[in-house]
C-alpha cells in the first residue's frame, strides 16, 4: 500500500509572507511552515524560488534582509532543487500544450522539477495550475 509523500514544495509567494512580518499572510504562511516542520515533512524549492524572493526582498527590504534570507536558506534544512536541461525541455511542452493557459515559466519548471522528486504538494499564496496532478497544501487554504 502507498504512503501518502511527507515532502512539500515552498514557493516564493509562502517564503515572502513568512518573512515579512507585515503582510496579511505572515501569521498563516509561519504557522504553516512551522506546522509542516514539526510533523516532519521534507522541504523543497527551487533555485529560481530563492533568485525571485531575493530579488523581492532586494527592492522592497533592502540588501541586508535580502542577504540574510539567502544566508538562512544556505544553512537551512530545506532542499535546493536546480533545473536541468531535460526540466526545461519538460516546462517547454508543458507551455506549448497549455498555451492558452499562459503558465509562468518559472511554475512550469518548479512543476517538472516537483514530479522528478515525487512532491505532490506546493505550499504557496498564488494560484497554482495543479500540472502533472500537484494540489495545494490545505495547511494554507484553512
Amino acid at each position: 500500500m502507498a504512503t501518502t509523500s511527507r515532502k512539500i514544495f515552498i514557493d516564493s509567494s509562502a517564503l515572502i509572507a513568512f518573512i515579512d512580518r507585515g503582510t496579511t499572510d505572515h501569521l498563516k504562511a509561519s504557522k504553516a511552515i512551522e506546522d509542516l516542520a514539526s510533523i516532519g515533512y521534507r522541504l523543497y524549492t527551487s533555485s529560481q524560488v530563492i533568485t525571485d524572493t531575493y530579488v523581492l526582498l532586494l527592492r522592497n527590504s533592502g540588501n541586508a534582509v535580502a542577504l540574510e534570507f539567502l544566508q538562512t536558506m544556505l544553512q537551512s534544512g530545506i532542499e535546493i532543487l536546480f533545473p536541468q536541461k531535460a526540466d526545461l525541455i519538460t516546462a517547454h511542452r508543458i507551455l506549448r500544450v497549455n498555451r492558452d493557459e499562459q503558465i509562468p515559466l518559472t511554475e512550469a519548471i518548479n512543476a517538472t522539477l516537483m514530479q522528478r522528486k515525487g512532491i505532490t504538494q506546493i505550499l504557496t499564496l498564488s494560484n497554482w495550475n495543479k500540472l502533472f496532478g500537484t494540489n495545494v497544501s490545505n495547511l494554507v487554504i484553512n
